[in-house]
């Protein structure tokens, strides 16, 4: 059920949407003028420049297809990632292509039905609010083709524990001296989490780049390419859509996209849990920038380390009452041995 629903969301839904664009622009191919309007003809202004409609038809068709083309390649690679970041990662991916084809695609008719019946560029007459409504009604058909590929992606799937791997402290002492660890024991804690907000702000953009082209290009020329800018920025967001804690009888470890920092055991005098609010953690941000190591990823419940040195360091974590056992734990160990 759930591969059904992958293949109907990257597969058959931007497959249809392009199908029937394509079909529409050849059944209104022989009421179309052999030219559009690229600048000016709107409201009173006159027309400037012209562009073909055969080649107005393949960039934005070919727009949506590179979209679709991408997507799939993109789905198909994130396969390696773990079970739910795969299903975020590749929800977001045909949430992209189906809003971005249904964007694209959707100016493309609307373009050419302003044209239907014109005998040259220069009959071709689009209204301010026609215009406006090119630019508006995109946005909404992108808005319900993304839902629609969000409820056929559906819900995430629960966690397989891993035997291989473990994911939680690895020996726990109650007495007041820890005992130190054994030949061979590996005491080891880790947390894989996928950073919604970053991906969901890299979907963004993509998105944006295609239909900012797509509208400006068909007015304002080749000049309106620039529009894909924000596609090109897309993927340096990439590498920051997750982050993982490690903690062992060493050191506390942090990956966050290429920031890596290591934190050894025996910097740390205490770990205890802290509550980080939104306000406070906005207002550090901006002061402070968002590499300040002290500085945890999200606010709500974090893991706060209190150093020898006098100094803190909240870290993000979902599970932090555990964290904070972990690391009590093996820095007492790590004392005791």
């Amino acid at each position: 059920m759930r591969r059904a629903r992958w293949i109907a969301g990257i597969g058959l839904l931007p497959g249809a949407l392009l199908a029937g664009a394509t079909a529409t622009t050849l059944a209104w191919r022989g009421r179309l003028p052999d030219r559009l309007p690229n600048q000016g003809g709107v409201g009173d202004r006159p027309v400037e420049t012209t562009i073909p409609v055969d080649t107005l038809a393949a960039l934005l068709i070919g727009v949506a297809l590179a979209a679709w083309i991408a997507g799939l390649v993109a789905f198909l690679a994130a396969g390696w990632l773990p079970r739910t970041p795969r299903h975020w990662l590749r929800a977001g991916i045909q949430v992209a292509v189906a809003a971005v084809a249904g964007a694209v695609l959707t100016i493309l008719l609307m373009v050419l039905n302003a044209a239907l019946d014109a005998a040259t560029a220069a009959d071709v007459r689009i209204s301010w609010a026609y215009f406006a409504a090119t630019m508006a009604t995109p946005a909404g058909v992108a808005v319900v083709s993304g839902l629609v590929a969000l409820l056929l992606a559906g819900r995430a799937p629960a966690q397989r524990p891993d035997p291989r791997q473990p994911t939680g402290v690895a020996a726990t002492v109650a007495t007041d001296r820890p005992a130190p660890a054994g030949d061979g024991e590996r005491l080891l804690w880790w947390e894989s989490r996928s950073l919604r907000p970053v991906v969901w702000a890299a979907a963004a953009l993509a998105i944006t780049g295609p239909l900012l082209a797509a509208l400006l290009v068909p007015f304002v020329g080749v000049s309106g390419w620039a529009g894909l800018a924000p596609t090109v920025t897309a993927p340096i967001l990439l590498p920051f859509t997750r982050y993982r804690l490690a903690i062992d009888a060493r050191e506390v470890r942090l990956a966050f996209g290429l920031y890596r920092w290591r934190l050894p055991l025996t910097a740390i005098a205490s770990a205890e849990e802290a509550r980080l609010d939104a306000s406070t953690w906005l207002v550090r941000g901006m002061l402070r920038g968002a590499t300040d190591p002290t500085l945890p990823l999200l606010p709500g419940r974090v893991l706060a380390l209190r150093l020898t040195d006098g100094t803190r360091r909240l870290v993000t974590c979902r599970d932090v009452a555990t964290a904070v056992e972990a690391v009590n734990t093996l820095r007492a160990r790590v004392a005791a041995g």
